[in-house]
This record gives C-alpha cells, structure tokens and sequence, in this order.
C-alpha cells in the first residue's frame, strides 16, 4: 500500500514535470516504454497497473506541455487525414455509449486505446529542434537494443520456470510459450510480452534504416550500428515471431526502389546493403545456429499461410455478427473484464477474433472500420508523398523508413498492442518533423543563395545540410 501511494505521488510529479519539459517528457516515454515490462515484471509486480499507466501520464504532460507552448508550427496539407482523424475521434466518442458495452468504463478503456497516442503525431514534429537533435535521438535510441537482446539470450537459454521468462500476469512453466516441441523459450526481453517485444524489434530496425539509408549503408562509422542490426535479427529469432519477417521482406522492394535506386551512388548503395546484409547473415548462422534452427521449424509450421491471411478475411466474418454500429468501443479489449468484476460480455461469447482487423469491425461496424484504416491509408500515402518530394536524404530516410512501419500496421494491431500504437504514432510524428525540417533547410539554403556575396573570397563560409542529397 505504501509503495503505491509513493508512486501515485511520483506520478503526480511526473505529469506536473512533463508539463514544464514536454519535449525530454516525449523521450522519457520512449524509453520508458522499453523498460515498463521489466519494471512490471520483476521490479514492482504488485504495482503492475500504475507502472503501465506511467507512460501514458508523461504523455498527457507532455501533450498539455506542448498545446499551451508556442512550438506549435504549420502542419501539411493532408485534408483527407485530418478529416479522418476528426470523424474517427467523433465516432468514437458515439460509441462510448454504445448500448451494447457492459458499462461506461469499457468505452473509455477502448476511446484510449485507439485515441491516446494519436497526438504524437502532431506533437513528435515539436520534439526535435533540428537534424543533429533528431540524428543524437535516433544513435542513442538503437544502441538500447544490445541490453534487450542480451537479456533475450538469457532467456532463451534458461528454462520455461525460470524467472527470467515470465509475463507480466503471472503464470505457471506450462504457459509459457515455446517453440513447439522444443525445449527453447520464446523470449520477451525487457516486455510484458512477446508482441510488445517483436513491436520494438521491428521499429529498432526501421529506426536503423533511417541511419543507414543517410549514410548509404557506409561501413565506416556504421560498425555499432550495423551490430544493432544483427542484434535485432537475432532477437527476432528467439522470439518466434514470424511476423516480422515476413512483413520486412514484403515492404523491401518498396524500400530498395525509394532508398537506393531513385538515390545518388544507387549502385554502390547497393553492392554495400548486399554486402552488410550478408554479413549479418553469416553472423547470425554461426553465433546463433540454435536460435535459427529454433526459428525455422516454427516458421515451417502449417498455420503460417492462414495466419497471415487472417487480417485480411476476418472483418468479413466479423461483418454478420457487427450490425451497423458493432458492439462498442473496447469491448473485445483484453483488458475489458477487469472493468466488469470479470464478467465476460455475453454477446462475445465465441465470437472475439484474434485479428486486430476483425476487432475493429466487431466493435465499431463498417463505419467506424471504414474511417480508422482510411486514416491509415492515408498517413501512408501521405509519408509516401514525402518519400518523393523532401529534399534532404535525411529526411528522405524518415519518410522511406517510417513508410515501411505505415504500410506493413494497415492491417497490423495498433490498437490493441500499446507498444505498437506508441511507436506507431511517434514514427508518423517523424514524418511531419522531416516535412518541417526539410522546409527549413530550404529556406536556409534560398537565403544563403539570395544573399549578397562578400567582399573578399575569405570571408565567404562554406554552406553545408547534414544529411543533404
């Protein structure tokens, strides 16, 4: 009881303190959201509810911080976004009392869950300064997968009882999830679980990407940051998650033609991604033969083709049981039945989907189905837009890089997997920041070429744009 009541009081400061410091609140969060299922798990398990919350209340602080300063800048034109975004927040709203919810907590639950982080979006771009506060983000935010992933050996190599694998809930060795027969964990790292895990692998990889893609995939000044690429393989490995394989090898053509053939030196950029591609390669076979090994068998499974077209059919079997409003907003959250004293929603019985997209239309109707993945739609159109028309490689690197974590969350879960909705949002938050630092590098330029030249040739300074194409 005491150490609740403390940590409500450092709650309280810390959502007074994210308020006067949004933009260190905004990164706080960000690295908050790595550790919290750490935290959750072995730290403070009996304050797990305060400690999920903690990052959600750095964030109100943060977005409070943000609206009453005056960082606030010109947003780009997308009026179908907006128009999306605006109508999507109306319904749900609606839908909060939906007749169908068992009560009004549920709806909340489920207004935060699709709406909670979408401010990111507008609040990302006010974050970073400039190119070097961004770069220095970015640098920092990827080397944080070497601890992760070295806690994902420990687990993997430790057995189904050990403390190291647990889940935020607690369980018994047998629920733990293995690689079939195998007697190997699949590992969660510093998360509550493994989709919150496979979530933060796949964006440390796009985040590497945008590093890479500015520096055309050099080795020179990239040797750490290609061993967070490796690392990221191997962690995607040990968890067993298919997921992201997959779905990186679906998005590369779209990345080799935005990234390297429409670039400068695309051969060369080329040659040196096959090169560091296969690299990694031989490194992961040799120092983690059991991982890939682990990682094939599951991956040669015989649900591999229907759980990847699941997403796609499961809002038509969702749309005969839906009716025109669905059932309410949250009400297939797994965290809906602890609002309910853990009764069950007796329309759902045997109904809830695993898909995100099947949820989404059980719970909001076509309407509401409609809006929100034409909002998603649209950010990615939108990020593609920006692919072929920023001017800096920079920040061409943002939009690319974010486009591919866009398009392959269409029909991916970011409503009900926190970790994916965060990093979701901020990452489309990255490419309204590109939008705007690539308008003020332009400026910059324009002024430096209207400006009158000097006298002398020595009292002329050299021009240069981190990151210019």
């Amino acid at each position: 009881m005491i150490t609740r009541v403390l940590l409500l009081a450092l709650g309280c400061a810390a959502v007074g303190w994210s308020v006067k410091r949004w933009r260190a609140a905004v990164q706080a969060a960000m690295l908050l959201l790595v550790f919290e299922g750490a935290i959750r798990k072995w730290l403070l398990p009996g304050a797990q509810d305060l400690v999920y919350f903690a990052k959600d209340a750095l964030l109100l602080g943060a977005y409070a911080g943000y609206f009453r300063s005056r960082s606030r800048w010109p947003y780009p034109k997308a009026p179908v976004l907006y128009a999306g975004l605006a109508f999507a927040a109306l319904l749900g709203l609606f839908q909060i009392f939906n007749p169908k919810l068992p009560n009004f907590l549920v709806g909340m639950l489920g207004f935060k869950a699709y709406f909670l982080y979408v401010p990111l979006l507008f609040v990302v771009p006010g974050v970073f300064r400039d190119d070097a506060e961004l770069a220095r983000f970015l640098k920092r935010y990827v080397l944080i997968v070497f601890p992760v992933v070295l806690l994902s050996v420990a687990q993997f190599f430790s057995p189904a009882g050990s403390i190291l694998n647990t889940y935020a809930q607690p369980t018994d060795a047998g629920s733990i999830s293995t690689f079939g027969s195998s007697k190997f964990v699949r590992t969660t790292g510093t998360f509550s679980y493994i989709s919150g895990y496979t979530s933060y692998l796949l964006t440390t990889t796009i985040l590497i990407l945008i590093i890479l893609t500015t520096t055309r995939w050099r080795f020179r000044g990239n040797l750490v940051v290609y061993a967070a690429l490796g690392m990221v393989m191997l962690g995607i490995m040990m968890s067993g998650s298919r997921g992201p394989v997959f779905l990186l090898a679906v998005v590369f053509p779209v990345y080799w033609w935005l990234a390297v053939v429409r670039e400068r030196q695309s051969s060369q950029t080329f040659v040196r991604l096959l090169l560091g591609v296969g690299l990694l390669v031989t490194g992961l076979t040799s120092a983690g033969d059991q991982a890939v090994t682990a990682f094939s068998q599951r991956a040669s499974s015989e649900d591999v083709s229907s759980r990847l077209t699941f997403p796609f059919v499961s809002p038509a079997h969702m749309l005969p049981y839906a009716g025109l409003f669905g059932y309410g907003i949250g009400a297939t959250h797994q965290a809906a039945a602890t609002l309910t004293g853990g009764i069950q929603n007796p329309w759902l019985i045997n109904v809830t989907p695993e898909a995100e997209t099947g949820r989404v239309m059980l719970e909001l109707g076509p309407l509401g189905f409609f809006t929100v993945y034409l909002v998603r739609l649209a950010l990615a159109f939108f990020a593609f837009r920006q692919a072929l028309r920023l001017r800096v490689l920079f920040h061409r690197a943002v939009a690319i890089s974010a486009l591919l974590f866009l398009l392959v969350q269409i029909p991916g879960g970011i409503i009900f997997d926190v970790t994916a909705g965060v990093y979701y949002w901020f990452l489309a938050g990255l490419v309204f920041l590109a939008v705007r630092l690539d308008r003020q590098a332009v400026l910059a330029r324009s002024s430096v070429l209207a400006a009158p030249r000097p006298a002398s040739p020595a009292a002329a300074a050299p021009v240069s744009l981190r990151g210019s194409g």
